[in-house]
């Protein structure tokens, strides 16, 4: 028996039925079905010659995609459908709200820090380094990364941003929720507390298939090996 074929199914009939709207037809049978994995193939012209790969983790009960995508058009239409039915969705442009993805990285005894901001689809900024204080492995990174990107935001007059984290810490002591006890914490909250930026906070689960999530978890470990 295959594991997690129904889990599977309905999520990339939901994913069929998204694209769909969209004119991208894809197919995917009983042969299509690992283990916690589904093959959908996309017909361009006719031919399947894309492909998507759907993975489902049933200990965290997510999903996450990857694409043998040639097509960079095609490519980023695909990434948009999947955060739409995600709920990974980025302010617009006209917005001017600006996103930023975050995320720290703890390799080799090494900290490392990253933050990707947008504006609208744009990356406007790419944050990225290593800390001294290793004592708290990555969640020193975590934190550092809302601090650069903050810095960032005050040296460009930026306004209000979105700060997407897959550490829940990030929100839970900058809002309070969280006692901060350790001179790092309290170092972020103090610092949180001072800016004078509107903060959104938004909770992405890391390893789902959001491209933009992916990157900042990219340079974070780039970071340590620099």
């Amino acid at each position: 028996m295959t594991m997690c074929k129904n889990e599977l199914n309905t999520k990339a009939l939901e994913l069929k039925k998204e694209l769909e709207t969209k004119n991208i037809y894809v197919c995917f049978n009983d042969s299509s079905f690992r283990d916690y994995l589904v093959k959908i193939d996309i017909k361009q012209k006719g031919i399947f010659k894309e492909t998507l790969y759907l993975y489902y983790k049933p200990s965290k009960q997510t999903y996450s995609l990857k694409k043998q995508i040639k097509n960079t058009e095609l490519d980023a239409l695909v990434d948009s459908i999947w955060n739409k039915l995600n709920s990974f969705e980025t302010y617009d442009l006209q917005s001017g709200i600006y996103e930023a993805f975050v995320d720290g990285s703890y390799i080799n005894g090494i900290t490392g820090f990253a933050s990707v901001i947008y504006l609208g689809d744009t990356i406007k900024a790419e944050l990225y380094g290593t800390i001294e204080n290793t004592q708290f492995r990555q969640f020193g990174g975590e934190l550092k990364s809302v601090i650069e990107t903050l810095k960032w935001c005050k040296q460009n007059n930026v306004k209000e941003i979105r700060i997407n984290y897959d550490y829940i810490g990030i929100e839970k002591f900058a809002t309070g929720k969280w006692q901060a006890k350790n001179e790092l914490s309290l170092e972020y909250v103090d610092f949180i507390r001072k800016i004078d930026i509107k903060i959104q906070w938004r909770y992405i689960r890391s390893h789902t298939g959001n491209i933009k999530n992916s990157r900042a978890d990219m340079l974070a470990k780039k970071a340590t090996t620099i």
